[in-house]
This record gives structure tokens, C-alpha cells and sequence, in this order.
């Protein structure tokens, strides 16, 4: 929804303008979304997001008094937001996938292969902890708990470019830093410096 400041130099009849919109294409657009295989919450949360794209646009009432037109628009805007949380639900479970994976090699590897993984995953945590506290908290948020990149942006107060930039520079740092087992003392995560 627009912010309060807007919602304050609004005129006066724009919240009953907005109430009447979403009472009259709310169902159709519900219907729709569900039509495409998303369940009730999901496609509330798609037609919501669809009427706050809707609402931002600087031709939104010119195009609602349309009638036909504010249909049209809604229904492009929310075939967006669908596709967009299909994408990010299909990398989630694309995420998801290789750590079962690994978890069945685990289960057959031999005490050789466990001690190099357990070596290399040492490695990385080493490197990890050698990085600055921002980088650090970025590949954290986005690797470890698999974040997207504009929610590690809003908790950080970042922008989504910075922290795919952040990102970036980690991995990179990860694939080519040579850890060398240094003490816990020399990684202390508070000694570090952001770039």
C-alpha cells in the first residue's frame, strides 16, 4: 500500500477509491492465481502484491476508471508476481536438493572421504571467518539460511545490488583462500573490517 505520508496528502476520496478497487476485482483475481495451481495463501499474497504494484503506478486511477483496462493491467501485474514466487520456489527446492544428496553420500562414503570432507568444510568456515563482518553476514544469510537477495538487503540496509556484489567477492574469496589453520584469536570475527 502507499506510505502514510502519501495515504496523508492523498484526496480524500482515494481510500474509499482503493477500497471499492479491491472489492471489485479481488475474487477474479483469487480465482485466477488458485487456477494456476497456488493455494489460497499464496495467491492472497500475489493479488495483494499485485494491488500494491497497481497503486504505485502514477496512472493507476486514470487506468481504474477504465473499468475493463484496470482488469487487464491487474491480471499482467499478477502474472508477474506468480511467476516471480514460482522462480524463487523452484530455487528453493533447487537448494534443497544437493544437501540430500549429499546426505546419502555421507552415508556411504569411507572414513577417508569424511576426513577430507571434514578438512574442507574446516577450509571454508576458516575463510569464512577471515572475511570482513558485512561479506561475512551476507554469505551467511544467503548460503546457510538461503535468503534471497532482496531480504539479506532489507536486514542488513543494504542494497540488493550491494549484496549480490557482497556475495560475489565471498564466494570468490572462498574458492581461492588457502586456510593454514590459523588460531581462533587471530579469526576473532570483531577484528575484521568491512570493505
Amino acid at each position: 500500500m502507499p506510505s502514510e505520508t502519501a495515504l496523508e496528502h492523498a484526496p480524500p476520496d482515494f481510500l474509499s477509491w482503493v477500497a471499492e478497487l479491491v472489492r471489485s476485482h479481488r475474487a477474479e483475481l483469487l480465482r485466477y492465481a488458485q487456477g494456476r495451481g497456488f493455494g489460497a495463501d499464496d495467491a492472497l499474497d500475489a493479488v495483494q502484491d499485485a494491488f500494491v504494484t497497481f497503486l504505485a503506478l502514477p496512472q493507476a486511477r486514470e487506468v481504474a476508471r477504465a473499468g475493463n483496462e484496470a482488469v487487464k493491467l491487474l491480471v499482467t501485474l499478477l502474472k508477474n508476481h506468480l511467476a516471480n514466487r514460482r522462480r524463487k520456489a523452484a530455487r528453493r527446492a533447487g537448494r534443497s536438493a544437493p544437501l540430500e544428496q549429499a546426505e546419502a553420500e555421507l552415508a556411504s562414503a569411507s572414513s577417508e572421504e569424511l576426513i577430507a570432507r571434514a578438512e574442507e568444510i574446516a577450509r571454508v568456515r576458516g575463510c569464512i571467518l577471515r572475511m570482513a563482518r558485512l561479506q561475512r553476514a551476507v554469505i551467511e544469510l544467503a548460503l546457510l539460511d538461503g535468503e534471497p537477495h532482496e531480504a539479506i538487503a532489507e536486514r542488513l540496509g543494504i542494497t540488493p545490488g550491494y549484496a549480490r556484489v557482497l556475495l560475489h567477492r565471498a564466494r570468490e574469496h572462498v574458492r581461492h583462500c588457502a586456510y593454514d589453520e590459523l588460531s581462533t584469536e587471530e579469526l576473532a570475527p570483531d577484528a575484521s573490517h568491512d570493505p
